[in-house]
């Protein structure tokens, strides 16, 4: 580790086979990420069906301050592989380098790039998705709120394990009935104290659950545990989020705590898994942008628009 760096820096050789290291451009300056690709066989099968491979773009979890991309392998190799898909990881800053917004403007300028490289890396930067487990989850809405207000383009779905949808919320509201819950008020008072230091909590790009546009988010998996202190928070969260017209997948899985696609019991981690894939295999089967362009001289003159609706 160089000298000066954070406690948490990570600066190692990829150990994941299949994976590499790209660099991406952001208003804080460059940052590295994890890169997986599909088979040479996916690609071919997905290129015959007149399409290019779709992408899923994860931030990773850490509190806001371990910095691990390599932390979300078994995620980026199962969907990968499950789905044909490219999947990228960006390695952005944390606390205590930075500090709020850093982390959700980095990430949100690795995504904008994402979707304008498809043609150099030959993914289909018009069916990229995005979520994170965790701190990840912050940061991938974030990144919706973003694009939103920009105005400029929208993941095609958002998957949240574990989550947190609103810092503010007070320590006594965050309870577990496991003695050692993984994530604690002490943990929870460093995040506020470290990362969000001298901030609103209330903003809805820390929080939220506060974000006043959250009826346009994209059809949203919101997966949660019964043992986690930040299950609450989430589970209002997806309840909001499908009062206000968004197509919401919603599961609490019973018996376990944060960190449960990483953990035993093997059986949840599968079935959390397993959840991500098919929320992201239904976004991506939807036409893109230029799908829809060409095919629209087929329709006699009528555009019919799709909107995603809870049902």
């Amino acid at each position: 580790m160089g000298a000066g760096r954070p406690r948490f820096y990570w600066e190692s050789p990829l150990r994941a086979a299949g994976g590499s290291r790209i660099a991406i451009p952001t208003r804080h300056g460059e940052i590295k990420a994890l890169l997986y690709r599909p088979t040479v066989e996916d690609i071919a099968a997905t290129l015959a069906a007149g399409r290019r491979p779709p992408v899923h773009f994860i931030t990773h979890g850490g509190g806001f301050i371990i910095r691990l991309p390599e932390q979300e392998d078994n995620v980026a190799r199962y969907l990968a592989s499950e789905l044909g898909a490219y999947v990228v990881i960006p390695d952005f800053d944390t606390a205590p380098t930075v500090r709020h917004p850093v982390s959700e403007q980095q990430a949100y300028d690795a995504f904008v790039w994402v979707h304008e490289n498809g043609a150099r890396f030959g993914w289909d930067g018009e069916r990229v998705s995005i979520g994170g487990p965790s701190s990840g989850s912050q940061v991938a809405f974030a990144v919706v709120e973003q694009a939103i207000d920009a105005g400029g383009y929208v993941p095609v779905a958002i998957s949240s394990e574990f989550g947190v949808g609103n810092v503010s919320r007070p320590d006594e509201q965050r309870t577990s009935s496991k003695a050692r819950p993984v994530v604690p008020p002490a943990l929870i008072k460093l995040v506020r104290d470290t990362y969000f230091a001298g901030t609103d909590l209330t903003d809805p790009l820390i929080s939220t659950a506060y974000y006043p546009r959250l009826a346009e988010f994209p059809p949203t998996l919101v997966m949660t545990a019964e043992l986690d202190t930040l299950r609450d928070e989430m589970n209002e969260l997806a309840a909001d989020l499908e009062r206000k017209g968004v197509q919401v997948t919603h599961r609490q899985f019973a018996g376990v705590d944060h960190g449960f696609t990483h953990a035993k019991p093997v059986e949840v981690a599968r079935e959390a898994l397993r959840m991500i894939a098919e929320h992201l295999r239904k976004a991506y089967a939807i036409p893109n942008k230029e799908e829809r362009n060409v095919a629209a001289p087929a329709q006699s003159g009528q555009v019919r628009a799709t909107r995603w609706r809870a049902r």
